[in-house]
């Protein structure tokens, strides 16, 4: 009887030691990444990676980015962050894209053990450069031209060909010129110019007033001949126009 009751006792603790250690179960949330952004910045696209993570703390090792339509691919530098950017070159192919398929691997370390994750998706892009003019004016045979240039690369402005003003109240020609070299590199950035063209010193120039007259609208159009600095670079061009009613006060 007293050996039936020891057992007991026994068996009694053993249950007890047994329940206090005893590891409840939990939910393990693999890690993911994801795009969550393409942008431009010092002359490259930036593409922006969000690691989605719930479980243990990451160390970035390394891996991969690709942009699938341009067949461009760069490394992943190591890093603590859970969002970081990936840079890319500016190609010619790469500013005719609105949206870009993007893929890779990420490679890490999670509680002592590698990983690897893999992500794949479509991101928006917006490259563009814009050439606005503000306004002009035309006296005494010289013309101000107020640009505005938005440019993500650097640019040079080789001149500009077949300037011209018009009345639009009488359909009549102003002046008009052949070809104003110019030669303004440009680095990224927003820019304000103010470029004269002075008809008097250049050949080929047709003359027919030499200035403009008030209550009256006038239009500009013309040529901007440049060279881009993407990878490699182009030469293009941007057709340049603007109408607005001359008045004495600027």
């Amino acid at each position: 009887m007293v050996i039936v009751i020891i057992l007991l006792v026994i068996a009694m603790f053993s249950t007890i030691y047994a329940t206090k250690f005893t590891i409840k179960s939990g939910k393990f949330y693999p890690p993911y990444a994801k795009v969550i952004g393409a942008f431009t910045s010092n002359g490259k696209i930036n593409v922006e990676i969000k690691i989605e993570n719930e479980s243990f703390p990451i160390k970035i090792e390394g891996g991969y980015v690709s942009i699938l339509n341009t067949h461009q691919k760069e490394n992943i530098s190591p890093t603590n962050l859970t969002i970081f950017n990936v840079s890319f070159p500016i190609t010619r192919d790469l500013a005719s894209f609105s949206t870009v398929s993007v893929n890779g691997v990420i490679q890490g370390i999670m509680k002592g053990n590698k990983v690897f994750i893999t992500f794949s998706s479509v991101a928006i892009l917006h490259i563009s450069i814009s050439v606005t003019i503000i306004n002009f004016t035309y006296n005494n045979y010289t013309e101000d031209i107020y640009l505005k240039i938005f440019n993500p690369i650097n640019i040079t402005i080789f001149g500009i060909k077949y300037p011209s003003i018009s009345n639009a109240n009488l359909s009549q020609s102003v002046v008009g010129g052949y070809y104003f070299p110019l030669n303004i590199t440009l680095p990224i950035g927003v820019h304000y110019l103010n470029i004269s063209l002075n008809f008097k010193k250049y050949p080929n120039s047709l003359i027919y007033d030499r200035n403009l007259s008030i209550g009256y609208y006038y239009y500009f159009s013309g040529y901007l001949l440049t060279r881009l600095y993407f990878i490699p670079p182009q030469n293009d061009t941007f057709y340049l126009y603007h109408i607005e009613e001359f008045s004495p006060i600027r």
